[in-house]
This record gives C-alpha cells, sequence and structure tokens, in this order.
C-alpha cells in the first residue's frame, strides 16, 4: 500500500508534488489523487496519523484494479463524443486533450496525461469500429479514377455490343462510393462525371485526387505538377483542389482501388447477363445497384457506408455552387493592332490597353470569355457569328486614332497615297464603312501586296476593284491582282510605252541621206 500518510506529511510541510513522488517512490497520480481527497473530505495529518490501515485504505485505495481507467478521481473523456468530433478537418488527438484538459482544471478535476488519454482513446476507437478515423478525414478526400472492367449496351439499331468506361468515385474516410458509365474517357465525359459525382455526395470534399490520367494531369514530375486547364478550372469551380497521387506510389490510392475490386463485382457482376439499349439504360439499373452496395452491412464493423457517410461524413462537406460548372476549353491568342482577336474567322473586341499582349480565351458552346493574367477582360456571344465579321463593343476602342498607337487611319491613308491614286480610294472606303479599327488588319493585307506584285500593279487592281463593287474588299483585290487581267494589262501598258521609243536604225536612215 503506499504512504498515504506520509504523502499528506509531506504536502503540508510545502513539499511539490514532484518532491513527494521521488520521496515516498510513488506516481504523480497517485500522489495527487491522494492530496485532493484528503482536502476534499478536509482531513489533516494529525487525523489520519490516528487512523488504522483499513481506515486509510477505504479512504484513499478507492480502485482495487490500478489499471482500471474509470476509477472515480480521474474524468473520464466521453469518447464517443470525441469520437465524431476526431473526424472532422483540422481535429487531432492532441487537441481534444487540451480541451479536455481544460475543462478538468477548470472544474478542478483530476485529468488523464496526454499518453494515458491517446491509449485510451485508441482501444476505444478500435474496439468500436472507428479505425478509419486514424487514417482519413471526414469530407476530406475524394479519389477517382476509371475502372478496368468496362461496361457494355447493345445498338438497338444494329445489335452492335457498345463498350464504355466505368469512372468511379470513392470518399476514403466512409467508403462511399459513386459510379458512372461513360462513352469514352475524353475530357467532356471526365468532367461530366464530376459534375454528377458532387451531385451525388450533394456537397464538395476538401480535395480532389485522381491518378495521373492525361484528361486530368498534363506533367506530373517531384517537381513539377501541370494540371489540364479544364480540369483545374473545374476543380476551382467546386472550391476544391487537385492534388494526384504520386507517381509509383499505389499506396496513395488504396482506397478507389479496395472499393473498385468490391464494386467490380457487386456492380459488374450483377449486370452482366443485364441487357440494355443504351447507356442511360445502363446508368439508371447502375444506380439502383450502386445504392445497394453503399447501404450492403460492413463485413467486419457495424453500420454501412451510407449510414457513415450520413451521420459522419455528409455534414463535414462544402457546399455545391449554385449552379453546375459549364464545360469550355482554353486557347491562347494575341491582342491584334485593330484591338480585336480571332476566333473560328471571327473577330472579337478586346479593350484597347491590351493590344499586342498575349490573352485567355474560355470557349464555351454559346460564349467567349477573354483574360489577361486570370483577370477577366470582356465577353462576347458566340451564337452566329459568321467568319471574317466583327462583334465590336464601342468601349474598347479609343476615343481618338491617335491614343491608339503607331498605327492608325491617317497614316494608312498617307501610305496608299504614295502607293497610288486608286489604292487611296479603295482604302478610305474601307475606312468610311465603320469603326476604323475594324480594317486595320484587312488594310494592312492590301497595302503589303506592293511589296510583292509592286505598286503600279496594285494600283491597277484597285482600280478594277471600283469597277466592279462600290466597297472593294481585301478578297475581291488578291483575286484581281492574282488573275491575268491586271498580268496582261500590265505588259500590254508597257509594250506601248515601248512603241514609241525609236531605236538606233531609224535614226541611221536619216545620217546616210545627209
Amino acid at each position: 500500500m503506499p504512504n498515504y500518510v506520509e504523502m499528506i506529511r509531506l504536502h503540508e510541510a510545502g513539499f511539490s508534488q514532484r518532491e513527494i513522488t521521488k520521496i515516498v517512490s510513488s506516481g504523480r497520480n497517485t500522489v495527487a489523487r491522494t492530496i485532493k481527497i484528503a482536502q476534499e473530505k478536509e482531513v489533516s495529518y494529525e487525523e489520519i496519523n490516528l487512523w488504522s490501515v483499513k481506515e486509510i485504505e477505504k479512504i484513499f485505495d478507492v480502485s482495487i484494479d490500478k489499471k482500471d481507467q474509470s476509477v472515480s478521481y480521474y474524468v473520464k473523456p466521453d469518447y464517443k463524443m470525441l469520437s465524431k468530433e476526431l473526424v472532422k478537418q483540422g481535429v487531432t488527438m492532441q487537441l481534444l486533450w487540451e480541451e479536455y484538459a481544460q475543462e478538468c482544471r477548470l472544474n478542478n478535476k483530476i485529468y488523464y496525461k496526454l499518453t494515458q488519454f491517446k491509449k485510451y482513446f485508441n482501444d476505444y476507437l478500435h474496439k468500436n469500429s472507428f479505425s478509419h478515423v486514424l487514417h482519413h478525414k471526414a469530407g476530406y478526400q475524394v479519389q477517382v479514377d476509371w475502372v478496368g472492367k468496362r461496361p457494355q449496351w447493345v445498338d438497338p439499331m444494329t445489335g452492335e455490343i457498345i463498350t464504355g468506361d466505368l469512372f468511379i468515385a470513392t470518399l476514403p474516410f466512409s467508403g462511399y462510393t459513386y459510379a458512372l458509365a461513360c462513352i469514352d474517357q475524353k475530357m467532356p465525359r471526365w468532367i461530366n462525371a464530376h459534375i454528377k459525382m458532387f451531385e451525388y455526395f450533394q456537397g464538395v470534399p476538401t480535395l480532389l485526387t485522381p491518378d495521373n490520367l492525361k484528361t486530368g494531369v498534363t506533367k506530373h514530375t517531384k517537381s513539377q505538377l501541370l494540371l489540364n486547364q479544364t480540369y483545374e478550372d473545374m476543380a476551382n469551380h467546386y472550391q476544391t483542389v487537385v492534388v494526384p497521387t504520386r507517381v509509383a506510389r499505389p499506396k496513395d490510392k488504396a482506397a478507389v482501388e479496395n472499393h473498385v475490386k468490391h464494386l467490380t463485382t457487386h456492380i459488374i457482376g450483377r449486370m452482366r447477363n443485364y441487357q440494355c439499349f443504351s447507356i442511360d439504360e445502363y446508368n439508371q439499373y447502375l444506380l439502383k445497384i450502386l445504392n445497394d452496395f453503399n447501404a450492403k452491412p460492413f463485413q467486419k464493423k457495424v453500420g454501412t457506408r451510407l449510414q457513415m457517410f450520413q451521420e459522419l461524413e455528409q455534414e463535414t462537406l462544402k457546399a455545391l455552387p449554385p449552379y453546375p460548372y459549364e464545360l469550355c476549353e482554353f486557347k491562347e491568342a494575341k491582342v491584334y493592332t485593330n484591338s480585336h482577336i480571332t476566333f473560328n474567322k471571327h473577330y472579337y473586341s478586346v479593350p484597347f490597353q491590351y493590344i499586342g499582349e498575349q490573352v485567355t480565351l474560355k470557349i464555351y458552346s454559346t460564349a467567349i470569355k477573354i483574360y489577361h493574367n486570370q483577370n477577366l477582360l470582356c465577353e462576347h456571344s458566340t451564337v452566329n457569328k459568321p467568319p471574317g465579321a466583327y462583334s465590336t463593343e464601342a468601349s474598347h476602342l479609343p476615343e481618338d486614332s491617335k491614343d491608339f498607337g503607331k498605327w492608325n487611319s491617317t497614316r494608312y491613308l498617307k501610305w496608299a497615297r504614295r502607293v497610288g491614286p486608286n489604292v487611296h480610294m479603295v482604302i478610305s472606303k474601307m475606312f468610311n464603312q465603320g469603326p476604323e479599327q475594324q480594317y486595320y488588319r484587312s488594310v494592312h493585307a492590301i497595302l503589303k501586296m506592293a511589296d510583292t506584285y509592286s505598286d503600279q500593279r496594285l494600283d491597277k487592281a484597285c482600280h478594277y476593284a471600283l469597277e466592279r463593287s462600290s466597297h472593294p474588299n481585301y478578297k475581291l483585290i488578291r483575286q484581281l491582282i492574282e488573275s491575268s487581267i491586271t498580268q496582261s494589262d500590265f505588259n500590254t501598258s508597257n509594250q506601248k510605252e515601248q512603241s514609241y521609243l525609236r531605236g538606233a536604225d531609224y535614226y541611221d536612215k536619216f545620217n546616210r541621206k545627209s
């Protein structure tokens, strides 16, 4: 039996609990418990020293089994409640112990030290089939991949068997799983599968972990991670972060691989004799089997994937955005001197301050957004936009052409006048048709033809163009200058000029007469 009497005497003599522990060779918890009981019972050393051994044991020896953690002098943590807290992101055993200890101190209660707290907590988790919380956090990660086993359905028109691909996503914490049959593994289907996955989960986890697929990851080395722009844009829309599995690290995707194995048996096996005549019909039946899979009881612990998801994980997911992601693609373009970029041979205006800059085009099914260094500059509709035409926002053009830079209508007209009067007339007509900036590229291209064909031939082509059209354009002038019309006319005019020149024989004739 510990020397309880000596502990009380030393305490009243002013020794610290650490010093008493060394003197009586007892544990710190025993010393602390003895002093606390003496204070609660309001007994002193003088009184205790007169008691019998049995009386002392009755008061101070409150536990027969010293290994029993349920002794009354320790505040037993509510491990059931703490286990639900532990699954939350950012919560650790250390944090829970600090909160538990602080509450005990405020109430003058004896609490477990961190080592004991963790030991008893781990025992509780393993005993109650909560060991998964030691490896995963609720709502923190979803693992996605394509399955090796491929779904099949029958084309009702031809009877041909069509083979698709099966997308699978797993929340490692609860094991809650989603699956979708797709016609292929290309980007549109990859993105659509993610959109439907988030809708099925009714929320978004913090991390999105794919394997190193080409549809999602452009480059992944130890020093560099380069994601597909569309995939990264989709992740940004849902405010999640793409963190692919490390190359040659199979344990990084152990959860999804394990569920692929179980799900393949559960789904593909059950659908082997089910004949579908469209991918939609296949996915309808797939959803029913998937729900059965998530509701199937665990083999080695209590509950189901669905139950764990609903009770512990669903509330930790981030809310879905107000609207689903809209698929887009990205392209790079340069802003021309006329303050426009071109997409599908149509010209779209950009604020003139960005002339000469590289911009990013974010292309949707009916619209295009133009960005510079991730800042949105403008947006245009792409519906019914014919090739060669312009979509121009007036505010994108400068009020005064002289502010536009070195190229403006004044300079182009001076250039045209030097080439020839007909060229000047064509360029003037073009600038009179609308905002001059829209015609810079065409005007520049026309004037540059003089470098290839000569000033005279370009001016003659413009002459013919003015006869044929009230509004000549680059295409017409190019056709004329490349045709035999201007070439033959040019050659004929040269011949006429040469016919007026007298050769040496002509003058020799007069010399002989003289």
